[in-house]
């Protein structure tokens, strides 16, 4: 327990530096961007000097969208909870990821919950589901399935997600499951550490899974990581069932 404090407090105090950080560097890519595409109003379309200046254009916008990420990740404002249905989240999740998904990846819905109206931020809430469908993705690069799954889930007080007391109580159990190539052991408990990645250099900012645990402890739910090499991996969530 004193380390998971201690854990909580250096997030917080990262989360406070990475808001600072943020805001100063958006404030630097706004001229950068202005710059860039100012430049190649001057320059003829298709010359070395304007594919220089959309270079500088893309590698921008990328970084904008990390320190939108970095800004989401260090935002204290609560999340505007109003009544929504997971399955109806589910459901769009899969129709956007099934249009870029490649002709590999099988997608799956297997909606059991018969109650899965919970109390929720749509927005947020539907892009932690599309970060982990997409992470799932990314870790089947040969193919394989990708299943998005319901079941309730009730607690008598004595269940522990990731060694969290669940309170008693009813919720709906959401799970995206993939048949990839599985998380080791030995970096599981870090893959919820802001800006670890497995990625090559440039390819991921290590943001997407703080973003989607920090969007579960807000709704009041619960996030928990089976996996191991070779087998694939589930992110499970548990989220409290809108009491009626």
């Amino acid at each position: 327990m004193e380390e998971r404090i201690e854990r909580a407090r250096r997030m917080e105090e990262l989360g406070y530096l990475t808001g600072g950080i943020a805001h100063d560097f958006n404030n630097l890519l706004t001229g950068i961007l202005g710059y860039a595409s100012y430049l190649r109003t001057f320059l003829p379309e298709g010359s070395k000097g304007s594919e220089a200046a959309k270079a500088i254009e893309q590698s921008a916008r990328r970084a904008a969208e990390l320190t939108r990420r970095m800004l989401e990740y260090s935002r204290r404002d609560p999340p505007e909870l109003r009544p929504e249905g997971i399955h109806r989240l589910l459901e769009e999740a899969i129709g956007i990821l099934s249009a870029s998904a490649a002709g590999n990846v099988e997608i799956r819905a297997e909606l059991r919950a018969p109650s899965d109206r919970v109390m929720a931020d749509r927005e947020t809430l539907l892009r932690a589901l599309l970060h982990l469908g997409t992470n799932a993705r990314e870790a089947m690069p040969d193919g394989g399935r990708l299943t998005f799954s319901t079941e309730p889930f009730v607690s008598d007080g004595s269940v522990a997600f990731d060694g969290v007391p669940v309170p008693a109580g009813d919720y709906v159990s959401i799970g995206v499951s993939d048949t990839g190539r599985g998380i080791p052991d030995s970096i599981r408990k870090q893959v919820f550490d802001p800006f670890f990645t497995t990625k090559p250099e440039g390819a991921g900012a290590g943001l997407g899974l703080p973003l989607v645990s920090r969007c579960v402890r807000t709704h009041g739910g619960f996030l928990r990581l089976d996996s191991r090499a070779g087998a694939g991996a589930t992110f499970r969530i548990l989220l409290p069932i809108q009491s009626s």
